[in-house]
């Protein structure tokens, strides 16, 4: 495999290294300053939007002038942070809905959702199907759903026991299509997907913002025209949600770390973008594309597309937590259900608490 393409496989789609190096040095001092505080939460988060205004709020201090010290535990991986919740490791993670139900049936008793993290403008564009047509030689969404009802094999890079998989499914539903069980395949690292993309080893892939923002405007020589075969807005998106250990509620902690998350939301909205692209977005730029700030590319060309890419990236207005929608929370866990991700359904009445504080 020649030149751009081996390392772009190796490494991400812009020559990432993946050392999360912004994101740890908050973790280092938030953890240094663990001892100066009553009360202490160790926070686990994904590469998703709903993690940024607590990334912020870390940066900008806010958790701690409300009395909690926040501790990021960086993990690679959706199954880590699960796996550390399960084992006591974490007290909170942020993730997707279908992750939660998981989280949820896996510790009974013991997690509740408290509040969503992100939630899409209804109308916004969020997820979009991707894919590079002189590899795919698939044109337009519907000759991809004609491919798929046909039963033609077609592999689409997505995350499994997803949201993104869940959206997937009602759009194919939606079409009249039943799903082959072969159809996904992919990681829940979504740089991953969309080298798998990029280098025309899947047809399709499904990727939700920033990653298409960037990964459309991110240019380097040979790169394969894409095509977005469809985009899905807001309103089909279940939202990014926080979990938290269930003997938690009630506590000053969790109190102190709502509050604090309400005031780096509104600080967040109330930041015209250049402010935000000072202060916030090369944190969440770290969040999403570890190592991949224009700072570290030495050529110049490759710096500028790097900034390019970052350009692209659309700002979205955060909402304030609030509970999970009961008639989402249903459709997501009768989907599961159907799916055998999860045994039984899981009420909602025992799954959502209302945010803290």
């Amino acid at each position: 495999m020649p030149g751009e393409r081996a390392r772009l496989l190796q490494r991400g789609p812009a020559g990432y290294n993946y050392a999360m190096r912004p994101l740890t040095v908050l973790a280092v001092s938030a953890a240094f300053s663990l001892s100066g505080f009553a009360s202490s939460l160790k926070v686990s988060l994904p590469p998703a939007t709903g993690a940024v205004p607590i990334v912020m709020g870390v940066a900008w201090g806010l958790f701690s002038e409300e009395g909690v010290a926040v501790e990021l535990v960086p993990l690679p991986s959706q199954r880590d942070r699960l796996l550390a919740f399960q084992a006591g490791q974490v007290d909170l993670v942020v993730t997707d809905l279908t992750g939660a139900l998981l989280l949820l049936a896996s510790v009974p008793g013991a997690a509740v959702i408290a509040g969503t993290a992100f939630i899409p403008e209804p109308e916004a564009l969020h997820l979009a199907f991707i894919t590079p047509p002189a590899y795919s030689r698939i044109p337009t969404w519907d000759d991809l759903v004609a491919r798929v009802r046909g039963g033609t094999r077609v592999q689409i890079a997505l995350p499994r026991q997803s949201d993104l998989e869940f959206v997937a499914d009602e759009l194919f539903r939606r079409e009249g299509v039943t799903v082959p069980a072969d159809l996904y395949i992919g990681q829940d690292n979504l740089l991953n997907n969309a080298s798998w993309t990029l280098l025309g080893m899947v047809a399709v892939g499904a990727l939700p913002q920033p990653y298409v923002d960037y990964i459309l405007a991110y240019g380097y020589p040979g790169k394969p025209t894409l095509t977005v075969l469809r985009w899905v807005s807001g309103v089909d998106i279940p939202p990014e949600v926080i979990v938290v250990r269930r003997a938690l509620l009630g506590s000053e902690a969790l109190a102190a770390f709502f509050r604090g998350l309400r005031r780096a939301v509104d600080r967040f909205n109330g930041e015209d973008r250049d402010a935000i692209v000072a202060a916030a977005l090369p944190l969440a730029v770290d969040l999403f594309f570890p190592g991949g700030g224009p700072e570290t590319a030495t050529d110049p060309e490759v710096r500028a597309e790097i900034e390019r890419g970052i350009a692209s990236i659309v700002i979205p207005r955060f909402p304030q937590p609030e509970p999970v929608s009961r008639e989402v929370y249903e459709r997501v866990v009768a989907w599961a259900v159907g799916k055998r991700y999860l045994r039984s359904p899981i009420p909602y009445e025992t799954a959502v608490a209302p945010p803290p504080g």
